[in-house]
């Protein structure tokens, strides 16, 4: 069997054959031990790290450390097999699992393991132990092409992590801005307001600023008739609301004229609410779409569509009132339309609707970017590794 060969994608001026080598022969491998409580930190300047695959693994912090950085660490229990480079001196515990070597790039290392398909060897307690690990074969090339692969993967890790963040604050942003940008329950006006705007709130029920009508679903729904591929119109689902988080910009199942006689079809954007499954989730569609039966629509609306999009999104958990503990909320047209609900004037609504579109298309366009970076990581761990 030939212990030579190279990856499908390289960098070009790199010529060598990579070498078979067992993970044992290129690295030392040794397992972390228990933790030491009385010396345990909750901050400090070496991080003490178990097998967890959140915080980066840390646990806490002591005062020294056993291990000298770079090196590269894989969980042992666990989600087994999963490897971090670690670039600062540090303590492994819980048979987490350390790899030296002075001769091997640790953030080419920790990619090389990833994309591997590590399984432990165990029943019982999932485990992967060092001489386990050891013994798995892998390709590696000269430390000058490591180190460039490394350099790759960790310059992606870091713009990763850059969304992730900027995606954290986004929401959290969108979560704090929700409470203060309506008025709290007893207030008249909102804690924050939009330049330009002054005066109080109108109350209002629901059902005077809309129509609330229910959708219709044809019987048996699993009757092929009722749907067609060639249909222009679509049909919504509730996996369609979960999987484009109720912006609907696309219908994968289409309804067929016979289903269109027992459905409701929209053919311009609505604002509708969930009252299945994801209970009082707000949905908007942007493309022609029959209306299952566990949706409410709100027609020849009285109100900002975005305004109100968001006012729902803000309120959907209060909804929980309607349902037992632990049963399904009993959400319908009546409950809705008796809510209560403060409103301001149309130009008011228009531009509360404008600001938090406006960031919920920067938190779709972080969310998109991660996905990219996520599979254009995931493509290059496949082709870059043998």
């Amino acid at each position: 069997m030939n212990n030579f060969k190279i990856p499908k994608i390289r960098f070009n001026n790199f010529e060598a054959f990579w070498v078979e080598k067992r993970i044992a022969d290129i690295v030392k491998i040794s397992a972390g031990g228990d933790v030491d409580k009385v010396k345990l930190k909750e901050s400090g300047q070496y991080p003490v790290i178990a097998n967890a695959l959140t915080n980066k693994g840390i646990v806490g912090f002591y005062d020294d450390y056993k291990v000298k950085a770079p090196a590269v660490t894989v969980t042992g229990r666990g989600d087994v097999g999963y490897a971090v480079a670690r670039h600062e001196n540090f303590t492994p515990v819980v048979r987490l699992l350390t790899l030296q070597s002075e001769n091997i790039d640790v953030d080419y290392l920790e990619n090389q393991i990833n994309s591997m398909r590590i399984l432990n060897e165990s029943t019982g307690v999932p485990q992967l132990t060092a001489p386990q690990l050891g013994n798995y074969k892998v390709y590696h090339p000269e430390i000058d092409e490591q180190s460039t692969i490394g350099s790759l993967f960790r310059t992606l890790d870091e713009l990763l992590t850059s969304y992730k963040d900027n995606l954290a604050n986004y929401q959290s942003l969108k979560v704090t801005m929700l409470s203060k940008m309506f008025p709290k329950t007893g207030q008249t006006v909102p804690e924050i307001r939009l330049d330009g705007f002054e005066g109080e709130w109108e109350e209002k029920y629901i059902g005077e600023l809309a129509d609330i009508v229910r959708g219709a679903s044809p019987r048996p729904i699993q009757d092929p008739k009722w749907f067609d591929p060639n249909s222009e119109i679509g049909w919504l689902r509730i996996s369609d609301v979960t999987s484009q988080n109720g912006r609907i910009h696309s219908l994968e199942q289409k309804i067929s004229k016979l289903g269109q006689e027992k459905t409701r079809v929209l053919t311009e954007p609505h604002l509708l609410l969930s009252i299945a499954a994801t209970v009082g989730k707000p949905v908007v569609n942007y493309v022609k779409t029959g209306v299952h039966d566990g949706f409410l629509i709100f027609m020849n609306p009285k109100f900002d569509r975005e305004f109100m999009f968001q006012w729902l999104e803000m309120y959907r958990e209060k909804w929980n009132r309607y349902g037992q503990p632990g049963s399904q909320v009993n959400l319908n047209s009546d409950i809705v339309k008796n809510q209560k609900i403060l409103v301001p004037c149309m130009e008011e609504q228009q531009a509360i609707g404008s600001y938090f579109s406006n960031l919920d298309n920067l938190i779709n366009s972080h969310q998109e970017k991660i996905s990219q970076l996520e599979t254009l990581k995931k493509k290059l761990l496949q082709d870059m590794f043998i």
